[in-house]
């Protein structure tokens, strides 16, 4: 079931008062020991931390949980996410940070990648063997910009109808910037899937295999893990389809009509992060 708890949260943390359905819960769960946590839209917008953020994550270090910083951000390395985060006083630290980047590094292998990624992440592809004109894999991140210009796509679309295999960081639809929505990597990933009639790996957020190596990285079962995110689809959907225990945050990217249109059902939605750490005691 969903639970939606708005800014009075801890004056109803007496489960006594909860619906008889949310009791239940309460009081058969599976406790809770991780929680990963999304960044851009959660923790901060662009380079602005959102209220109490780095409160609510402090928080939750002090109460024992094994945390983590889950992004399908390709515009930055973890070195350079890290620095961020520290910048903001958010206590998470390199080692803490997740990024499809790693488990690209482990998809390619010792084969040859065509990278199209910002130079801001290649320190993240350190040792990948690069061929721009035959190669066996292609890498789809962010690119700056709008996105991918024709030009680029048609060089995409050409390596994949030679037989290369096409990997995506991620596939989100839009995202949120200081000045508002975005289109996102999705777009033209599903561009290059169309026009290929091949699909792409998706290693980052929504993919299982990228939430369930980061619960093995941090010693939990997906059932004790929380993935806490803005994004209804990549941070939510994926994560239950993963097995994982969900929180929806009203920041970012989240739109209400966009998340009704989905269908997909947080097991809480909070105003904002400042509110989890009194909220997850109703998981």
């Amino acid at each position: 079931m969903s639970l939606e708890l708005g800014r009075s949260v801890t004056a109803i943390l007496n489960p006594s008062k909860l619906p008889t359905g949310c009791r239940f819960c309460y009081n058969r769960r599976m406790a809770v020991t991780a929680i990963l946590l999304d960044l851009d839209g959660v923790l901060y917008i662009g380079d602005h931390v959102l209220p109490d953020a780095a409160w609510a994550v402090r928080r939750l270090h002090e109460t024992g949980f094994r945390l983590a910083g889950v992004t399908n951000t390709t515009t930055q390395s973890r070195h350079a996410i890290a620095k961020k985060l520290a910048e903001m006083d958010i206590p998470l630290a390199e080692d803490q940070i997740r990024t499809p980047a790693a488990l690209a590094m482990a998809r390619i292998g010792h084969q040859s990648a065509r990278l199209f990624v910002r130079d801001e992440l290649r320190e993240d592809f350190s040792g990948v063997c690069e061929d721009e004109n035959q190669p066996d894999v292609v890498v789809m991140g962010d690119i700056g910009g709008e996105g991918y210009p024709p030009e680029t796509l048609r060089e995409i679309f050409l390596h994949i109808m030679d037989g290369a295999q096409l990997l995506a960081l991620h596939k989100n639809r839009f995202w949120q910037k200081p000045d508002g929505l975005h289109l996102d990597l999705g777009v033209f990933v599903a561009a290059i899937e169309y026009a290929t009639g091949k699909e792409a790996e998706i290693l980052g957020k929504p993919s299982a295999d990228f939430f369930h190596d980061i619960c093995r990285q941090l010693d939990t079962e997906p059932a004790e893990a929380l993935m806490v995110g803005d994004d209804v689809e990549s941070d939510i959907g994926g994560a239950k389809d993963a097995g994982l225990k969900t929180a929806l945050v009203q920041t970012g990217k989240y739109r209400k009509d966009f998340v009704k249109q989905s269908g997909i059902k947080a097991n809480l939605v909070l105003p904002s992060i400042a509110d989890l750490p009194d909220a997850i005691k109703f998981l």
